[in-house]
């Protein structure tokens, strides 16, 4: 058999719309499930704790840490036990990550189309009209890195519209026409042409377990 593989670490999708970025990404996720002869994805695999992961507006959340990614909300909400029965979308986002997390994911799959965009990037323009000690969200560009070098969860994420993730990434890959190409040189140097630089790490705390409040 030869075939694409996708070491550990940080991986981008990128390439046009309509090129095969998400039909790459459901294909990988599916790959946790063994599939019957003819499916076509038999020998798509992954590993076997990978969890895909999306932001899922209104869901319940129930004593959850979300510290690593939300804190310093006003009025001084706790975010270390935090619930709710109505999520925002980064706040849903967070949730979701930091409940794979306790179920020992080792890989997230995060596409663009379905993530919350303030919780994924903040950009300059933004972080100089609206100063980091008046915003409660850690972007997750700022914690990718030490997601896998200080827990070794890999992430692998469909990005079309930002570049902001090409200086952090391990692997970038394009697809085009539904092929895909290793772009991570290039990536790099167009990073550097643009002045991006690989955001100052947050490092990532330990996992801490669920705590069920009682009332």
């Amino acid at each position: 058999i030869s075939g694409m593989g996708i070491r550990r670490g940080i991986t981008m999708i990128v390439g046009g719309g309509f090129h095969g970025k998400s039909t790459l990404l459901q294909a990988l996720q599916l790959g946790v499930y063994n599939k019957v002869d003819g499916d076509g994805r038999e020998f798509v695999v992954c590993d076997p704790c990978a969890v895909k992961i999306r932001s899922e507006d209104g869901r319940w959340v129930s004593c959850a840490d979300i510290s690593p990614f939300i804190n310093n909300l006003p009025f001084s909400r706790d975010t270390t036990a935090f619930s709710t029965g109505d999520a925002s979308g980064s706040t849903s986002q967070a949730a979701n990550i930091v409940e794979a997390l306790e179920l020992g994911a080792t890989a997230l799959f995060i596409d663009e189309d379905t993530c919350a965009t303030n919780f994924m990037i903040r950009d300059a323009p933004m972080v100089e009209l609206v100063a980091p000690e008046k915003e409660p969200i850690t972007p997750f560009i700022k914690r990718v890195r030490p997601l896998y070098e200080d827990l070794g969860v890999s992430s692998i994420m469909v990005i079309g519209g930002s570049g902001d993730f090409f200086p952090v990434a391990d692997t970038v890959v394009c697809m085009e026409r539904y092929r895909a190409t290793d772009m991570t040189e290039k990536a790099h140097e167009i990073a550097r042409k643009h002045g991006r630089l690989v955001p100052e790490p947050v490092p990532f705390p330990a996992v801490t377990p669920r705590r069920i409040l009682l009332k």
